[in-house]
């Protein structure tokens, strides 16, 4: 019998997801960099004031995010209010759930995006699935699986062979001490206190990695 998995699961304060869709047709909209970095800037725009984003990965036809809630607070609300949209002002006044402002922000992510993709390939309409799935991680070891799996998405769709190969994947952001906007300290530090022991141990379990069938509520859609 299939697992009856929550593609849609409600988002909720303090909680990770695994967010992912593809595009309509499988178009390889990602195929070319520019697409990737747009999708990358757009993100930082609509999410990145909500989330924390603890990994990523663009392939050709589809994404892949780990994203946590950040909780509610007074800067959340201030940055709520900075939205300006129909959702920011309803949840202002307490019409709308926080899943729902939150979901309408990826809808403008996916918006926005497709406006300028639609511009500049001479093309009309829907560009991903309609509906974008976000899988709640419920414990420890699962969101360490979904965490490596995203960055072994290149390899498992044979991409690549190494996960160091691939452009478009936070992998190498969590080795190197550069600027980031993905979550690198509070991530690696899941992994151990200490940051070099943690950066080893995080490459150790990517080398090591093999997708299960017992977790496949987390992915069961892609494969």
């Amino acid at each position: 019998m299939a697992k009856q998995v929550d593609y849609w699961a409600n988002l909720q304060e303090g909680r990770s997801y695994h967010i992912y869709n593809r595009s309509i047709n499988k178009e390889n909209i990602f195929k070319e960099d520019a697409y990737s970095e747009l999708f990358l800037r757009k993100l930082k725009i609509f999410i990145l004031p909500f989330f924390d984003i603890e990994a990523y990965c663009m392939m050709p036809n589809h994404y892949h995010l780990l994203a946590r809630v950040k909780p509610i607070s007074d800067e959340i609300l201030k940055k709520i209010n900075q939205q300006g949209t129909s959702k920011s002002i309803k949840f202002s006044q307490n019409k709308i759930s926080y899943n729902d402002f939150l979901a309408d922000q990826f809808k403008r992510l996916f918006q926005s995006f497709v406006l300028i993709y639609n511009k500049e390939k001479r093309r009309n309409g829907s560009l991903f699935q309609k509906r974008f799935k976000r899988i709640l991680i419920k414990d420890e070891i699962k969101w360490q699986h979904i965490l490596i799996y995203i960055h072994h998405n290149p390899i498992h769709h044979k991409f690549r062979k190494s996960y160091s190969d691939w452009k478009f994947s936070s992998y190498l952001i969590f080795l190197s001490n550069t600027n980031t906007f993905i979550a690198r300290k509070n991530v690696l530090k899941r992994f151990d206190d200490d940051f070099e022991i943690s950066k080893k141990l995080f490459v150790e379990h990517h080398q090591n990695f093999k997708i299960k069938n017992d977790m496949d509520d987390l992915y069961l859609d892609e494969l």
